[in-house]
């Protein structure tokens, strides 16, 4: 038997990020989203962005994310937060995956996060 380990479960979820570091934004793919976080695929030129502002102890800087959650039946709800990057792993010669923990998400987000991934587990 696999017991899940994770304290929230990722639910898949598919659009574009908007990620926003020293005024230059680039975009990735949406991957998966937790109550803590979500996981993106970018590609290389953010990763260089990010490795110029590493600190002194390896760590990435905090940066501003913004995506547009699914609704059902509505206009797409865009949730914007600020997140720091928990992982980071190369898939292809271009292209990374980042996950990243949400740092601040003002109550109004959290609320629609939260709402849509009790939806989606329902489903």
């Amino acid at each position: 038997m696999n017991k899940e380990k994770r304290d929230y479960p990722r639910i898949d979820l598919h659009g574009e990020a908007n990620i926003s570091l020293a005024g230059v934004i680039r975009n990735g793919t949406l991957m998966n989203l937790s109550p803590s976080g979500i996981e993106i695929e970018c590609r290389h030129q953010l990763i260089e962005q990010l490795s110029r502002f590493k600190s002194s102890a390896g760590l990435f800087p905090d940066l501003e994310l913004e995506f547009n959650l699914p609704s059902h039946g509505e206009v797409c709800k865009k949730i914007k937060s600020t997140c720091n990057v928990s992982f980071c792993r190369r898939q292809r010669q271009d292209s990374y995956y980042l996950r990243l923990k949400f740092i601040t998400l003002g109550k109004q987000d959290e609320k629609q996060v939260s709402d849509y991934l009790n939806h989606a587990v329902a489903a």
